[in-house]
């Protein structure tokens, strides 16, 4: 898994590490290490919901400039709400870079996004700090615990009538195949641990699926007799981690 996510990094890639005494105490104290990189240098991913009032930010531009947008936000409206600090720079617009974009451009994007846009955006002191070691900010590297979609574990107990459920291979609304739950039954394990019909199968007992066809996930979820963990995404979630671009896949696993 940790190669796949320094591939999918593409030709540059951001590791944050621990010299081995700092490993050791930080363990030996419970420090959760997927938590220990610093907030202040992450870019942050939002996704904002129209209200009455609109998106709830507006957008500033230096005349004459493209790509430049800094963002004032309404207190309490929907961006606030939704994560987007205080003058911050937009950096993406639904998983498109803005870097060419006009301002008249920007504006019409907006307003084509419909009810709903999801935003990269980053402080001056993260943009800098990308800057100076030559590295582009990308969703891929973004904090993303604001996002109302979330991946979840399920860890299933087989009963007496198995696990309860039917894994379909079918065609992924983002393209490609993927692996389907569906038929789940009521009052088995499944519908316990909180399987619902449509999910997406992302990894079985830890181990990423993508790439395997229908058989061999079978065989994944088959190898331990009694019981199973599965790592799920519902339609919706699904639909909105590849829109935001080729770090998608990543960012399910972030």
């Amino acid at each position: 898994q940790v190669v796949q996510k320094i591939k999918a990094s593409g030709n540059q890639v951001l590791l944050a590490v621990l010299d081995g005494d700092s490993y050791e105490a930080a363990k030996g104290l419970g420090r959760d290490l997927s938590q220990m990189l610093p907030e202040d240098i992450r870019p942050r991913l939002c996704h904002v919901t129209r209200d009455k009032s609109g998106f709830g930010f507006s957008v500033s531009c230096p005349e004459g400039t493209k790509g430049t947008f800094q963002l004032s936000v309404l207190q309490d409206g929907p961006a606030d709400r939704a994560g987007v600090p205080p003058g911050c720079w937009l950096l993406e617009l639904n998983g498109d870079s803005v870097k060419s974009y006009s301002h008249t451009q920007l504006t019409r994007k907006l307003k084509q996004s419909g009810n709903k846009v999801t935003l990269l955006v980053a402080s001056s002191a993260v943009e800098e700090f990308y800057r100076l070691r030559g590295l582009r900010v990308t969703a891929a590297l973004a904090d993303t615990s604001r996002l109302p979609f979330k991946v979840r574990e399920l860890h299933l107990v087989k009963g007496p009538a198995g696990y309860g459920f039917l894994l379909k291979e079918d065609d992924c609304s983002s393209g490609g195949v993927g692996q389907f739950l569906w038929d789940v039954d009521v009052g088995l394990p499944a519908e316990q641990a909180g399987m619902r019909e449509g999910d997406r199968v992302l990894a079985v007992n830890g181990e990423s699926i993508e790439g395997l066809d229908h058989e061999q996930t079978v065989h994944r979820i088959r190898a331990r007799e009694d019981q199973v963990t599965l790592l799920v995404i519902d339609p919706a979630g699904d639909e909105f981690y590849h829109s935001v671009g080729p770090g998608g896949t990543l960012l399910l696993w972030l």
